[in-house]
């Protein structure tokens, strides 16, 4: 295995090309390099940027961690937390994967354009051979149609290395272009829509609503401090797993939201009854892309599903921004809410590639051929 922080001059890609395993402790020294290699990326992955990374890195990383990074001269062009695991399909077989939190739902290393070989070559090649040669790599959480899965699927290939996709899902997905009217218009039955509107007037019925939106110049570390609460008093606080049950969970909540918010990477929104918030939702958005973060709402308005009528504030909010191109919902597949109002799908899975050594593509093989007879014959 490569020493933590060892890095590997040159290599394949050139005398320019460096790489490293960078550890948890050494991860801030990157930060001064992180928003140039951002301002060029193949695919934005809101989770990896700054403004989230390094606050789940001090709430979450530990000694398994590691950053894997490219360097072409002084720039950074490649960046992909990492960690080591010891069995994969029930065999014990050491190799990395896509480091990723509880509260991290998408794993698209950062990738500079122009630079997708070279980085993902390095990369493949610091963690591939590291153990030896018998390694594997596993890239969790991409899109199947996006351009991180697409550029390693060909590196791969041009590389020598086996590469086989495996894990997939499809959670729900809002995809920009037609207004919120439209788009509920044609997801959401007329009766369903009529019954939300009638729901809507009972609850002005008790006082005045209101709908905000998080501006620049918001305090957002009050609108956190009212989340932690809000979502404290339902079924997550009463089973202990809101993020206030855990100043743990809560720090990172706290940071990530101001960070995000002081980086214009924050889409925050909430529903008021009388300036007390009864439902709010964070998104991440870099570049037109969200990706949903945190819900709640006050379990006393139920009757009125506050969780479907923030949701639906954000889909207008979202769809009237002229840079807006989709957003995930990062639910889980069979979560009935959000399909019944993002009818488009996107689909979420990982790409396992091997080292160019015989024994890792034998290893590897091995591990597809145990996953297709699972998928064949699954448990009763």
């Amino acid at each position: 295995m490569t020493a933590q922080g060892d890095i590997i001059e040159g290599g394949a890609s050139g005398d320019k090309v460096r790489a490293a395993l960078i550890s948890c402790g050494e991860a801030a020294a990157l930060e001064a390099a992180m928003p140039a290699l951002c301002e060029g990326l193949i695919e934005d992955n809101p989770f990896f940027a700054p403004a989230a990374l390094f606050p789940a890195l001090k709430a979450y990383g530990d000694e398994k961690t590691r950053l894997a990074c490219v360097w072409f001269g002084e720039r950074l062009i490649g960046l992909w937390p990492v960690e080591q695991r010891l069995f994969y399909a029930k065999l014990p077989y050491r190799y990395w994967a896509t480091w990723t939190h509880p509260h991290c739902y998408y794993g698209a290393p950062l990738i500079a354009r122009g630079f997708e070989e070279t980085a993902l070559k390095e990369l493949f090649a610091l963690l591939c051979e590291s153990d030896e040669g018998r390694s594997f790599v596993r890239l969790g959480r991409i899109e199947r149609d996006g351009p991180v899965y697409a550029a390693a699927a060909t590196t791969a290939g041009l590389d020598k290395r086996m590469a086989y996709e495996a894990g997939a899902i499809a959670r729900a997905a809002l995809q920009g272009g037609a207004s919120a009217e439209a788009t509920l218009a044609v997801h959401v039955r007329k009766k369903k829509r009529k019954e939300l509107q009638r729901l809507r007037n009972r609850l002005n019925e008790l006082g005045e609503i209101a709908v905000r939106e998080a501006t620049p110049t918001d305090d957002v570390a009050a609108w956190a401090e009212e989340f932690l609460l809000l979502e404290d008093k339902g079924w997550k606080g009463k089973k202990g797993t809101s993020l206030k049950s855990s100043d743990h969970d809560a720090d990172w909540f706290r940071q990530t939201l101001k960070r995000a918010h002081d980086a214009g990477e924050l889409h925050l929104m909430r529903i008021d009854l009388d300036w007390r918030p009864i439902a709010m939702l964070a998104t991440l958005v870099i570049n037109g892309a969200g990706y949903s973060l945190k819900i709640c709402h006050d379990p006393d308005f139920d009757r009125f599903s506050p969780g479907v009528m923030i949701e639906i504030e954000a889909m207008r909010s979202l769809l009237g921004r002229a840079e807006f191109r989709f957003a995930d919902s990062c639910a889980a597949p069979d979560h009935s809410m959000i399909n019944g109002l993002w009818r488009a799908r996107r689909v979420i899975t990982g790409l396992n590639v091997s080292g160019r050594g015989l024994v890792s593509k034998a290893g590897l093989a091995l591990a597809k051929a145990l996953e297709q007879a699972r998928d064949r014959f699954p448990k009763e």
